[in-house]
């Protein structure tokens, strides 16, 4: 009389299993589970529950009502330097406008066509160097200013727009840039009004204070001190035996 298998080892082990039932098992997962690490099944919504409602998701999509007035606050705080930074802008625009109408339209090949060339590759340089060296002082200008984006929109005009205008001999594109920066000097006045009695800065070059005072903060703009990437030491205290210190932004 044959007896089956199962039920002869039906005791093996003294664990009540079958033969067929532990060579089922997983070894690996056994080990562990004995260890304490058991893969929790993952509990999912009961089906037929309403999606979430418009207005749950405007309160989980919050946003915080005095994040504008963190703005302003130090739009405020930083009025003067902040406008320094547009009143930069303002020179590099005058200086590529007039080097690009003595450039516009010249014979391919000519001198002045060769000047205007030289001109865009000292400059276009210098003035992305300016946004570099903003972000570098500013680390987190971003999200600090509204008026940040404002000079972007500019700095992008004079990167791009002016000298697209010019290399086209394109009056109309160079009145339409002339036009998006009026837009943009009217975006930073009306925002004005809302942290300061100030109205933007604008010189009256027929007075010839203002026009000197205006054309000497232009040449340091277009003329910005170079640092060489070297770092220099300084000895701080006495006799030159102090602690050193490295200057890495001063030539």
């Amino acid at each position: 009389m044959l007896v089956p298998l199962s039920l002869m080892c039906s005791g093996c082990g003294g664990d009540g299993k079958t033969l067929a039932e532990k060579l089922a098992e997983d070894p690996e997962k056994k080990i562990l589970e004995d260890a304490g690490y058991v893969k929790k099944d993952i509990k999912r919504p009961p089906a037929g529950l309403p999606p979430p409602s418009d207005e749950e998701f405007k309160a989980w999509d919050r946003k915080d009502p005095e994040g504008e007035k963190h703005l302003h606050k130090f739009d405020k705080a930083n009025l003067k330097k902040m406008l320094g930074y547009f009143g930069e802008l303002e020179c590099f625009r005058d200086e590529m406008k007039k080097e690009g109408a003595k450039g516009a339209g010249a014979e391919p090949g000519s001198p002045t066509e060769e000047q205007w060339y030289q001109f865009k590759q000292n400059f276009i340089p210098l003035v992305n160097t300016w946004q570099q060296r903003l972000f570098s002082n500013e680390p987190r200008i971003l999200e600090k200013s509204k008026l940040i984006g404002h000079f972007l929109e500019a700095h992008e005009l004079v990167m791009h727009g002016y000298p697209d205008a010019f290399n086209n001999n394109d009056q109309n594109a160079v009145a339409q840039a002339d036009a998006h920066w009026l837009i943009i000097e009217n975006k930073i006045t009306k925002y004005l009004k809302n942290i300061t009695d100030e109205p933007l800065p604008k010189p009256d070059l027929n007075d010839p204070k203002q026009k000197e005072a205006h054309d000497k903060f232009c040449l340091a703009t277009l003329n910005p001190p170079k640092n060489t990437g070297k770092a220099k030491v300084k000895h701080v205290g006495g006799g030159g035996r102090g602690a050193k210190k490295l200057n890495m932004g001063e030539d």
